[in-house]
Order: structure tokens, then sequence, then C-alpha cells
């Protein structure tokens, strides 16, 4: 058996659309190196295996064991039963087989739309029946809470069924493959902490070697003064905090020689003694030490996206770092630096070559202004070199037309921005120092140039007024034509923010969250102003009242990782306009036969009716009566599906077909 000097692991769960690139970094520079690694995504294999005919007798198995009446029971097994449309349905997510042809830009975004709703449909049927865990393409959660150490520890000891089984036989599987003197486990988000505990404990039991956990999250429950000792030697052996190439690297070489594995390791948490010692951090890394991502281990073709789309970085930190309710810097070490434009260049003809691919996107906190001005001249026109680019940027009164007339040029076609909040007040409070002229301009500049803007946003931050809530929501509202789309929620104050080391200029008063030990967010109290509950109802307004403009109602399907995709194919324009037309179909593509949608009850009963299943909006429903012979003959004869009526689940209403 070949024995790697490290298997690395991206834990579930996390976006099934585009591949990590926590793990193609740390790869590359381990096996520039001369170690040898293997990387395998549970994440993506944790998404098939849900959908997967492996799946379904522990799905069945806890319909007959649910206390779900009979009806209900029937209706979930007629789910299950067509997970074969629904696999067909999911499967237009992926990249179209060599050969294939290539498909109208209208049928591109149908086989999209289609496929995302039936992915997020069966999902949705998934986490109805499971026990314990609730699964979608976005968010993952357990019965008892994430942050809790009780569930937690619960969680990864005696693990609902579904996730008991995927994580066993997934590291027989692997094991049994390959060796490795250790085990590296990614943790990028609060999500995954679950699934790191549970693969941790597996992976000790069965291999025996040590687990070694990066990324932030356990990083900030250190932070915290809440990682727990009886975790280490149980779960995992070492915390990898802040960047994980170095460290990492000495593990591997203590091991090697047959060191103690902590020898001289910078920027690791682990039991010394019975004691938690830790480590100081080693430097930061130089932009120049850093060699291309390597995704050679990363199962491209099987990401839920009909492009494949790979994550790079520009900058390492964030240029601006002043934001008082930031603190995802953390990871570099609240340092900043930056790539040259040219050896951006580099990396992004490096990696298509390699893997033939030409989408790409800017992972940083904030593609630096300068960097992006620079990107937008060096880089080859799209015409020429077909690259597609999306990225993260803030508002700046540096950028003119011509830097967004550039990005567009050279294929940016979306962009991804903390407006915040539209109260100039508030922005001064948050210290993101942006003004209305700036941002409007931006936003119209880059509406001109035919590239989306997604703006995130949220309400209640401490000092923020009804008065300053209403102008943001009023600005989201009233500037539809120049924002493609927005993503709201409420302030979060995080531990060791800015905000957090000094609440009382803000007067806010920080809560300690005893049901969320674990949390590295805390509860809070204003003395004036937004409370968190307000903040909710706010966000929730805007979300209720934006599905009156069709534009924000029609695009809020699309998944941040697959618009890229469909914008690479089509201009925002060609975009709206299709979405807009599936919407007013009352959410079915004009063009689809009876069979790309509704799945019906295969098994022979004696019941006087019949389950129909749409899969596009998780509805079920009962047939019965006069309608049987009609319906029996529609889905026979797989007529066009120009319209649907009102359904609600499991209710003895019935679906119009024409």
């Amino acid at each position: 058996m070949h024995v790697d000097d490290i298997l690395l692991i991206f834990v579930p769960q996390w976006s099934p659309f585009q591949p990590p690139l926590s793990l193609p970094s740390l790869s590359a520079w381990l096996r520039r190196s001369g170690y040898t690694v293997s990387c395998v995504d549970a994440n993506i294999e944790f998404y098939e295996w849900l959908i997967s005919k492996d799946c379904i007798p522990y799905l069945e198995s806890s319909v007959q064991g649910s206390t779900f009446d009979e009806k209900i029971r029937r209706a979930y097994r007629t789910i299950f039963e067509a997970r074969e449309d629904f696999e067909h349905d999911i499967a237009k997510l992926r990249v179209a087989p060599v050969g294939a042809g290539k498909l109208c830009n209208r049928a591109f975004l149908q086989r999209s739309y289609t496929g995302f709703k039936a992915f997020d449909s069966y999902l949705a049927a998934v986490s109805d029946v499971a026990d314990g865990i609730t699964i979608s393409p976005f968010d993952f959660s357990v019965e008892d809470g994430l942050m809790e150490t009780r569930a937690l520890e619960k969680f990864a000891d005696a693990p609902p069924l579904l996730a008991d089984v995927f994580a066993r036989n997934l590291i027989n599987r692997i094991t049994a493959n390959r060796g490795a003197r250790s085990i590296g486990l990614s943790c990028i988000g609060q999500e995954q902490l679950a699934f790191t505990l549970l693969f941790g404990r597996l992976f000790k039991e069965l291999t025996g070697s040590p687990v070694l956990v990066g990324g932030t999250i356990l990083s900030r429950v250190f932070e915290k003064g809440i990682l727990k000792e009886d975790w280490f030697h149980k779960y995992f052996d070492i915390v990898v905090r802040n960047e994980g190439e170095r460290p990492s690297e000495q593990i591997l070489s203590n091991i090697k020689a047959g060191s103690e594995i902590t020898r001289d390791v910078p920027g690791i948490v682990f039991l010394a003694n019975g004691a938690m010692e830790a480590k100081g951090p080693p430097s930061p890394l130089k932009p120049s030490e850093v060699p291309v991502p390597d995704f050679d281990s990363m199962p491209l073709g099987r990401y839920f996206c009909p492009e494949i789309t790979l994550p790079i970085l520009a900058s390492r930190g964030c240029y601006w770092g002043k934001c008082e309710f930031c603190h995802h810097g953390m990871v570099f070490g609240d340092k900043y630096s930056s790539h040259d434009s040219r050896f951006v260049l580099d990396m992004v003809e490096t990696l298509s070559d390699r893997y033939g691919v030409k989408h790409f996107a800017f992972n940083d906190e904030a593609v630096p202004p300068k960097i992006l001005a620079s990107i937008g001249e060096i880089f080859p026109d799209h015409m020429d070199s077909g690259y597609s680019f999306t990225g993260l940027i803030k508002f700046e009164r540096y950028f003119t037309k011509e830097h967004f007339d550039n990005l567009a040029r050279i294929g940016f076609r979306s962009l991804y921005v903390g407006l915040e909040s539209a109260s100039e007040r508030v922005l001064r409070l948050m210290k993101k120092h942006n003004d209305l002229v700036t941002i409007e301009r931006n936003l119209t500049d880059a509406r001109m140039a035919g590239i989306w803007f997604h703006c995130f946003l949220f309400f209640g931050f401490p000092g923020e007024t009804e008065g300053d809530a209403q102008l943001t929501y009023d600005f989201i509202l009233r500037n539809h034509e120049i924002i493609g789309s927005f993503g709201c929620g409420t302030f979060s104050l995080e531990h060791n923010a800015p905000i957090h080391k000094h609440p009382n200029d803000f007067n806010l008063e920080i809560i300690n969250n005893r049901n969320r030990d674990l949390d590295v967010y805390y509860d809070y109290k204003v003395a004036s102003g937004l409370n968190a509950s307000d903040a909710i109802e706010w966000s929730e307004r805007l979300y209720r009242d934006s599905k009156s403009i069709d534009k924000y109602s029609a695009t809020n399907w699309i998944p941040r990782e697959m618009l890229l995709s469909l914008l690479s194919r089509m201009g925002t324009r060609e975009l709206v306009a299709e979405c807009i037309s599936i919407l007013n179909n009352k959410g079915v593509p004009r063009t689809m036969q009876v069979s790309d949608v509704i799945s019906s009850e295969s098994r022979r009963t004696a019941h006087e009716d019949i389950i129909i299943v749409n899969r596009l909006n998780r509805k079920v429903t009962r047939i019965e009566g006069s309608l049987m012979s009609y319906v029996k003959e529609i889905l026979h004869n797989n007529e066009y599906f120009e319209t649907t009526s009102h359904l609600d689940p499991f209710l003895d209403d019935f679906v119009s077909l024409k």
C-alpha cells in the first residue's frame, strides 16, 4: 500500500458548486517541498451520496420509522422512488460531457434552473426525513445546534444515521486504498465543525495517525478561550492556526525524522503534559513565496456547476482592514500583501492550460483597486482568451468608467461588494468610509459596462436608527436597474472584531451565549437605535418587498458560484429576461415537457388515487376521482408543461396541466 505523508480532507458542509481553495493551496506548498499529498473533497462526496441509490435504503427506513401519518409517508416514498428522475435533473448542473454539443443560451439557463431546483427540492425532502440533520445547497445544521458543546459531542460520538453511514463508508474506502502518516482536516466554516469532530474521531480510531485541523473556526474558538482540552487526542491532535503552510511542512518534517511531532512548529495549539499549549505564529507568507494552487486532486468535473470555476487570490488579507465588524483578516495574521498583476496573469494562464478551465473567481477579501486596474490593462481580451471572471471589491472613488470597461473587456462578468448600508452616517460608524455618490457611480459604471453587481448588506449595526435602515431599504428598491442582486442579513458581533474590543464606544453590551458556548459570535444589547429583533424585521421586510421587483424575484434562485457560468454565456439583460419568463410561467420553463417536471407514484396499489411530485417546487399532490384518468393520460402523453396551479404539499389539491 502506498503511504502518503499527509491525507488532506475537506469536510462537509460547504458549497457544492465550486472546489475549495484551502486544499489546493496547501497541496501546492507541500508538494513543492517534496512531500506526498492526497486530497479528498468529502463535501462533494457527501452531496453525491445523499442523491445516490446507496442512500435510498436509509431514507426509506427513516420514512418507515417516522411518526408521519400514512399519507405523508406515501408522499415521501414517492419522492424517493423518483430518485433517478431527480438525479437526471441534478446532472444538468454539471459540465456537459465532451461531444454533447453547444446549447443555446435559453436551453443553458433552463438546464441550470431545473437542475438547481431539483437539487434543492430533493435535499429538502432528505432533510425532512433525516434524523437530526438539515441540509441544503447552502446550509447545514444539526438538531441541537452547531455551536454548543453537548450537541457537537453528541453528533461526533453518536451521529445521526445518514452522517454515520456516510462518514464510516467514506473513511473505510479511502483508508483501504491508501495510507497516510498524518491526516489534515480543513474546517473553514461553522457548518463544517460537526463533521470535523466526527471525521477526526473516526480517523483516529481507524488509522491511529495524528489528526491536524486547519482553517479558521477552531482557531477562533481558541482565541475566545473556549477550546476544550478533552477534544485533543479524541477528535484531533493539533490545531493549526492562521496560514497552514509553514506549520504543516514542519510537522511533516518532524514525522519523517521521527522527532516529536510538535517540535519547532509555529502557529499551533496542542496538548502537552495534560495542558493546552500554543506556539506563536510564523511570519505571514510573502506573495513571492506562494506557489500556484494545485487542483490535481480535486474532482473538478463533479461540482454542481455547468462551468468549472477555480478560486484564486490576487492578495492575502484585506487592503482596507478597518471595518469595525470584520475579523476575516485573522487568517493572514491581520497582515496584507498582494501579488504582482503579472503573477496573477501567469497563474490564470497556468491553471487554464493545466486544467482546461476558463472561469475564475477572485476570492480576495477585496481585490485591491490598483491591482484590479492593472489586471484590466494587461489581461488579454475575453474574445481572445475566453476567460471569465468574478470577484469581490470595495466601492472606491479611485474606480472610473474606464476601469469597469477594461474589466468587462477581459471577461469580468460579475462583482461582489459590501454595500453594508446606504446611510453615510452608519458607514462612517462602521469605518467603511464610502459615500453614496461613489457607490452609485461605481454601480452605474459597472452596469454600463455590462457587469453584474451583487451587494451585501445588513441591518442592525450599533447606532443605526430606523431612519438609517429606511435609507438602505429605499436604496435597494430604488436602484434595481444598477444593482444586479443583493444579499441581506443582520449585524453579527464577532469575537476579536474591532468593535468587540471597544464596545463602550458604541454603547454596546455584550452577552455571553450560554446556550451556544462555542459560538464565536455574541448576543448583544444596544442602548439606542435598532436592536437585534428590529434588524431581523428590516431584513425580512426588504426581502419580502423586493419580490415586487421582477428582476430581484426572478434571479434570486441563482447561486453565487453559478452566476458567472450564466453571465459568461449571456448578457445581464438576457439573463434577467429569461428568468422573468420562467417566473411569469409560475416557476416552470415554457419548453419543459411533463416528464421534465413531474414524477408519479410507480408502485401498483389498491389506492383509488395517485401521488405526483413536482420536482421543481417541492410540491406533492394527491390526484383522485374523475381527475385520475385525465392526469394519467397527460403523464402518458408527456405533453408540454405550460403552466402550473398553486400546490400545497400533501393536500387533496390538483395540478392543472396543459
